[in-house]
């Protein structure tokens, strides 16, 4: 137990030290005002004030926690560090020489995601524009390694604290969207595909779309069965995401009603769990996630309760508050498209701060990690190279008792990906170590 005295419970301070106390070092905190009791009290304590405080653990607080607005400036911090960058440094001599506390709650907040920036070519916040990308502490959970140095300094101060160390978790999540190349497309879409293979004298994908559509289990794109097996004989969580929209431009699955798609996502939600790809233009039109949830759950008749944006799409604060009008209580969209790493900060899941309402809400975020198309497409690695970025980011989640969250397509389980094949075998297996 450790008592904080602040001059002002506000709604953000309240929510930081949930985060870090509750979140991530699993204590039992209190919030005071009253400087009178605090005095008094003969237990650890921190005082989080503007004032000049005699207390043993003295943090100066930054105004960001007191604010109740979106400020336009950016944090700063020195960029030649040792283990992390240290953001909102103190002007006095304090505890830690920078404020924890605004630092927590900045990032975990995506603060900087409400301010203007150029967004790509898909209307999505850039990681290269990240504060992150440019401190190069992308590639950790920075956060987390900045709560745990606090949290060895206080027990330094405070033997008798105890941190109850979290447990390591791995989620394997898969995309579907494509869950056919040829088969299920409807009859205008495969003569529309055939002709233009036909013209372009394609005539091995001729073939192997005239195989797919009279059996789709010979669809290269059906690796369904193959996924499944490799989770269940690794023992690992196994999660997919079903874009379950109308046919457009980024939005490639069959129709909804096709019996053989309803087939595959009826089994699929018999074994493991499932979750909405909100469409690639559920951006801007956010009643389509409403209406791609009914779709979703009534071929299942499961709850669907997660969601992760297809493209990684995602406004804030409008699309988190449509998942919370729409049941959605847990969201995997926050990992850049081009870069991997910890796009909060942090490696475990946490709540989402509106930062417009000035608000707590009930949606957990959780950081996933790596992606295939990242690593593959936008970093162009070789799948040696991408296998050793992605074992030394599991190890930093594991050092923290984290979350590992890998996300791959169906779509790369076919005969010519062996060597991601097994790259994603490695990942499963040194996720057990």
């Amino acid at each position: 137990m450790i008592l904080i005295y602040s001059h002002n419970l506000s709604i953000r301070l309240k929510y930081v030290t949930d985060l870090i106390f509750k979140s991530v070092l699993s204590m039992d905190y209190e919030l005071t005002d009253d400087l009178n009791y605090f005095q008094s009290k003969d237990i650890p304590k921190i005082a989080y004030t503007n004032t000049i405080n005699n207390s043993s653990v003295f943090i100066f607080s930054n105004p960001i926690l007191f604010d109740t607005d979106v400020n336009q400036k950016l944090p700063i911090a020195e960029k030649n560090y040792t283990d992390f960058p240290k953001f909102f440094v103190s002007n006095t001599a304090d505890f830690l020489g920078y404020d924890l506390f605004a630092m927590v709650f900045y990032f975990a907040s995506r603060y900087e995601e409400y301010l203007p920036t150029e967004p790509d070519n898909h209307k999505r916040f850039q990681a290269e524009n990240s504060i992150s990308f440019q401190f190069n502490c992308l590639q950790k959970p920075f956060l987390n390694q900045a709560i745990l140095d606090f949290s060895i300094r206080l027990n330094q101060l405070f033997p008798n604290l105890e941190f109850k160390k979290r447990n390591f978790n791995f989620l394997s999540t898969i995309d579907i969207d494509n869950a056919f190349a040829y088969s299920n497309k409807g009859l205008v879409r495969n003569l529309a595909g055939l002709v233009n293979d036909l013209l372009k004298l394609r005539l091995s994908d001729v073939k192997q779309r005239i195989i797919s559509n009279l059996n789709e289990k010979n669809d290269p794109y059906n690796t369904f069965d193959f996924i499944n097996q490799m989770s269940e004989e690794t023992k690992t969580a196994l999660h997919y995401f079903v874009l379950i929209s109308d046919y457009s431009d980024y939005d490639k699955n069959p129709k909804f009603t096709n019996s053989n798609f309803q087939h595959l996502l009826k089994s699929l939600s018999e074994k493991f769990s499932i979750g909405l790809h909100p469409s690639y233009y559920s951006l801007s039109k956010l009643e389509n996630i409403e209406i791609e949830k009914k779709r979703l759950h009534d071929i299942t008749l499961k709850s669907i309760t997660s969601a992760r944006c297809h493209f990684l799409r995602l406004n804030l604060p409008e699309t988190y508050r449509a998942f919370i009008k729409n049941g959605i209580t847990d969201d995997y969209t926050m990992i850049y498209a081009s870069q991997s790493g910890f796009r909060t900060g942090l490696c475990m899941p946490y709540k989402w701060f509106d930062l417009e309402r000035n608000e707590q809400t009930e949606l957990t975020l959780h950081t996933s990690v790596i992606m295939e198309g990242t690593l593959r497409d936008y970093n162009k690695f070789s799948s040696k190279n991408a296998l050793n970025t992605s074992l030394q980011l599991l190890a930093e989640v594991k050092k923290y008792g984290g979350e590992f969250i890998s996300i791959f397509h169906n779509d790369s389980f076919t005969k010519n990906n062996i060597e991601w094949i097994d790259l994603y075998k490695s990942i499963l297996n040194q996720s057990k170590i």
